[in-house]
C-alpha cells in the first residue's frame, strides 16, 4: 500500500499562519481521539475475534494518525511518535523532506476516504457493544479530523501567498551569482556579460566575411 504523501499543486509549504493556530490545535486533538480509539478498536477487535476482519481498517488507522503525526512533527505530543516513525518504516519519507504542513491535503484526502469506507463497509458493527463504541470513536475522530484538515487549508489559503506558499510550479526565473537572469533571452535589457557598461549588443552574422569563389 502506497501513503499518499504529496499531492502536486496543492501542496502547502512552511508553517501555518497565526490565523490557523485554533484549527491545528483542533486537529491535533482529533488525530490524538483518532490514535486512542484506534488503540481500543484494536485490543477489543482480538479480544472478540475480530482482527481477521479488521486488519486492514485498523492498518488504514495506523496510516491516518502517522500521517498526523508528520504534519505535528514538531509538536510536542507528537515529536517522539515522529521521531520514531522517521527513523523506521517511514525513514524514506523522512529523508524527501515530507512533513508538516505538505502533508495536510494528502493526510486530508487519506482520511477522509477512511472514513467513508468505514461507514460502508463496518457499520454493521457498530452494535457489538464496546467494539462498536471504539468503532463509532474512530469513525467520529476520522471525520472531525478530516474536516479540521480542510479548516486549516482554507485558512492558509485564504491567508495569501506571504503566508503559505503552494506547491506545484512557478514563474519566476532564478538569478545567478552576478545578479542576473540565468535565462536573459526572456529578458532582452538585461546585461548577459558580467561587469561592462551593457552598451554593446550581440548581432547574429555581424562582420564582413568572406565571399565564395571571389
Amino acid at each position: 500500500m502506497v501513503i499518499p504523501m504529496s499531492a502536486p499543486g496543492m501542496q502547502l509549504q512552511g508553517p501555518p499562519p497565526q490565523e490557523a493556530h485554533e484549527p491545528m490545535l483542533r486537529l491535533k486533538y482529533s488525530v490524538l481521539a483518532l490514535a486512542g480509539f484506534g488503540a481500543l478498536r484494536l485490543l477489543l477487535a482480538v479480544a472478540s475475534g475480530l482482527l481477521g476482519l479488521e486488519f486492514m481498517g485498523l492498518l488504514n488507522v495506523f496510516f491516518a494518525v502517522s500521517m498526523g503525526a508528520f504534519i505535528l512533527k514538531d509538536d510536542p505530543h507528537f515529536e517522539k511518535f515522529y521521531k520514531c516513525l522517521s527513523t523506521t518504516i517511514f525513514q524514506m519519507c523522512a529523508e524527501r523532506g515530507m512533513g508538516g504542513m505538505g502533508c495536510l491535503m494528502p493526510f486530508l484526502m487519506y482520511d477522509a476516504i477512511n472514513f467513508v469506507f468505514d461507514v460502508l463497509t463496518r457499520a454493521r458493527f457498530l452494535g457489538l457493544g464496546l467494539y462498536g463504541v471504539a468503532l463509532f470513536g474512530c469513525m467520529a475522530s476520522e471525520a472531525a479530523s478530516a474536516y479540521f484538515a480542510w479548516c486549516v487549508y482554507k485558512v492558509c489559503q485564504d491567508s495569501g501567498p506571504s503566508a503559505m506558499e503552494m506547491g506545484g510550479g512557478s514563474d519566476y526565473v532564478q538569478a545567478s551569482d552576478g545578479g542576473n537572469p540565468r535565462n536573459p533571452a526572456m529578458y532582452p535589457g538585461s546585461g548577459g556579460g558580467g561587469g561592462g557598461g551593457g552598451g554593446s549588443e550581440f548581432q547574429v552574422f555581424s562582420g564582413s566575411g568572406n565571399r565564395l569563389g571571389g
